[in-house]
């Protein structure tokens, strides 16, 4: 029998998710490698191991999305480290930041079955919303639910997910190289919404944002499911008073969706998910923008987690588990 919990819009989300998820996740960023081993136990998870080491500051090429591996050898050698440590890992799923898997939607008809036919309807779709090469990406899709308000010729809305292929590629290879089979790569925020998500009849709207060192993500979700995806890149040295008010400017705009689309909904949380010295300037910002008061990532807003590493090792915060959480849960066989 096959468990539901995670919601079923995501379970292979992207396309890039062709196996059940299994308990072993590893978290990349430009600066640092994470693992994690997440076990489910009843409604909550047990955290059994936990792992983290850093990533030399010249291993990714730059890049809008997220350069290629400057070595991929070296990387390969610092992840066979890592593995080698590890319980046993055979399959696992991997998060990456925003920044490398950007997410946009768009309305469809009927898609073509044959996978050829079909990537290229995506990304003729996709080249008429982003300013990048779409002949480099790889991409995926997954139908969410259309707007109340759309009532265009296309009855179907598409949640796209696009990342450099040959980025994805090389950390896949990696991977394979040291006996690990990637099942999912998704990205940070995705992997939150996971995390995060209501369950119920009938769920409600809430919001969540994710400060990373290229920029941030504002996602309107409505249960488990995201509505509206947003990644805006931090550009240039401003000064911290103008990229304040560019910020709640365009967090001002984007809560003009909700009220186009959904009118009278209302956000019942704002959860936010940032480096510690960064929590009280954004909750400023978000309230300002949002009109409702933020809550920083906690405990309290993840699935029960019984934590069960090593005293006397590292030991994450919330933040830092909270993704690798998420992309456990997507789905349990």
């Amino acid at each position: 029998m096959r468990s539901t919990k995670s919601p079923s819009w995501i379970k292979r989300a992207l396309g890039f998710s062709p196996l059940p998820v299994p308990p072993h996740v590893f978290d990349l960023g430009e600066r640092r490698l994470r693992y994690g081993q997440f076990v489910r136990a009843g409604s909550g998870f047990r955290f059994r191991a936990y792992r983290a080491v850093p990533v030399p500051a010249d291993a990714f090429l730059a890049g809008p999305l997220g350069g290629p591996l400057r070595d991929p050898r070296a990387f390969q050698a610092l992840l066979a480290g890592l593995v080698k440590e590890l319980p046993g890992v055979r399959e696992a799923s991997l998060v990456i930041p925003d920044a490398w898997l950007r997410v946009t939607f768009t309305e469809s008809g009927e898609l073509p079955r044959a996978a050829a036919a079909r990537d290229d309807v995506l990304r003729w779709k996709l080249k008429r919303l982003v300013p990048f090469r779409v002949d480099e990406l790889r991409i995926g899709a997954q139908e969410v639910e259309p707007l109340p308000s759309y009532s265009g010729e296309e009855p179907k809305r598409l949640l796209l997910g696009f990342a450099v292929d040959q980025l994805l590629t090389q950390l896949e290879d990696a991977f394979a190289a040291v006996g690990v089979r990637l099942g999912e790569i998704t990205n940070t925020s995705l992997a939150l919404i996971s995390a995060l998500g209501e369950e119920g009849p009938e769920p409600g709207f809430w919001a969540l944002v994710v400060v990373e060192e290229e920029g941030y993500t504002l996602a309107f979700v409505r249960g488990s499911e995201p509505i509206l995806h947003r990644f805006k890149a931090f550009t240039g040295s401003l000064p911290e008073a103008a990229r304040a008010s560019l910020v709640t400017r365009d967090l001002k705009l984007t809560r003009n969706f909700l009220d186009e689309h959904y009118p009278g909904a209302d956000l019942s949380r704002v959860l936010l998910a940032a480096p510690e010295a960064l929590v009280p300037i954004w909750m400023d910002r978000l309230s300002e923008g949002l009109g409702s008061a933020a809550a920083p990532l906690a405990a309290g807003h993840l699935p029960p987690l019984q934590v069960e590493i090593a005293l006397g090792g590292p030991q994450p915060v919330w933040r830092e588990i909270a993704p690798m959480l998420g992309a456990a849960r997507r789905e349990v066989l």
